[in-house]
């Protein structure tokens, strides 16, 4: 997973930041303390907007069920408008709607201190996108084991665009496209080749995704999964909520999405004309409800390379057919024209995105 640029807990009792960098990316590692009282909050930034954040606990919280996220718009902190809370209660995930005047700064800048800060977050350092969490009651501390964004974008950058195109100039804001509209490109591009491919390279979160009811259990419909935050059966009143482990009610094949309940359990059936029983009809069709974050890791994933390639050949295509790039692009003595290597570029990106697809079969 794309790991945070900065990630920081402000612990006002020392007057100073403490570094959650290592920690957030860490699974295996110990677990820190997040807001230990009201005055406490924590700071997320990363070089790119990102309209979610992931949290996995050892140690459950105790807060105000909706704390403060806050977003810099360059001059000041502003409330994000959120889709989804989270109160640092459980594992899970915040989701917001991307601002459009999100500002990158630095943390030194938007904030009085700079106590512990780390020196690319100070002067001279480098500008990010930050998202503040505060909360007005804070009555036991949460402890993380793991936090990553989602980011906006994850396959390429306007950085190794304008490498790939050898440019002059990296882009800009002045420049045409400039770097927003390079962005808008890319999350195009990576929204086609998901869709294409049925896969994904980045982390997603699927909310209350409902399921028909088998005893043996479900398989989610996508994957690989990062984390089942939630399953849940219908009982007739409520969802209930059940418990992960081969002893308990459930388990998780992360790598194939195939969930088997390790109970047995049952709901209301009714029989058809051909003598066959079905569970669920009426009020317990899809009786299943199922939370959870999913994607490739392209740490791991041996596709990585191939989706970065795409992605830039791809994007590239596009810079050089529907922009004016005569001022950016070097023209020297090439074999090819910029037409022909554009044609060169797109044949092999989509002879390449075929490798992409995947069929999932669903063996018990």
């Amino acid at each position: 997973m794309t790991p945070w640029d900065s990630i920081y807990l402000w612990d006002n009792s020392a007057s100073a930041y403490v570094d959650l960098e290592f920690a957030a990316a860490d699974l295996a590692g110990a677990a820190v303390s997040l807001m230990g009282q009201t005055s406490d909050k924590v700071y997320m930034g990363l070089d790119r907007t990102f309209a979610s954040t992931y949290f996995e606990l050892d140690t459950q919280g105790v807060y105000n069920d909706t704390p403060d996220y806050e977003y810099y718009d360059g001059s000041a902190w502003k409330n994000l408008p959120l889709i989804k809370t989270y109160a640092f209660d459980e594992d899970g995930v915040v989701q917001w709607r991307i601002p459009n005047d999100w500002a990158t700064v630095l943390l030194a800048g938007a904030e009085g201190s700079n106590s512990n800060l780390k020196t690319e977050d100070t002067t001279g350092g480098t500008a990010k996108y930050w998202v503040r969490v505060s909360c007005s009651t804070a009555t036991t501390t949460a402890t993380m084991k793991r936090s990553f964004p989602f980011p906006s974008y994850n396959y390429t950058t306007p950085t190794k665009i304008s490498s790939f195109l050898q440019l002059r100039q990296n882009f800009s804001t002045t420049t045409s496209p400039s770097t927003s509209e390079v962005e808008d490109i890319i999350r195009r591009i990576e929204s086609r080749i998901e869709r294409y491919s049925t896969n994904s390279w980045r982390p997603n979160y699927r909310h209350e995704e409902l399921y028909e009811f088998s005893r043996y259990g479900i398989v989610l419909k996508r994957g690989p999964v990062i984390k089942l935050l939630e399953l849940a059966v219908y009982d007739g009143q409520n969802f209930k909520v059940l418990s992960e482990g081969r002893t308990s009610d459930y388990y998780v094949d992360n790598r194939t999405g195939i969930v088997p309940l390790t109970r047995l359990m049952s709901i209301p059936f009714t029989y058809t004309r051909s003598a066959i029983y079905t569970w669920g009809f009426g009020e317990f069709k899809r009786a299943v409800r199922a939370n959870y974050v999913w994607g490739r890791d392209e740490d791991d994933d041996v596709a990585s390379g191939l989706v970065e390639d795409i992605t830039t050949k791809l994007v590239s295509s596009d810079i050089i057919s529907n922009y004016d790039y005569t001022t950016m692009v070097p023209q020297g003595t090439d074999r090819f024209s910029l037409d022909q290597k554009v044609a060169q570029w797109r044949e092999s990106a989509e002879e390449r995105l075929e490798e992409l697809r995947s069929v999932r079969i669903w063996v018990p």
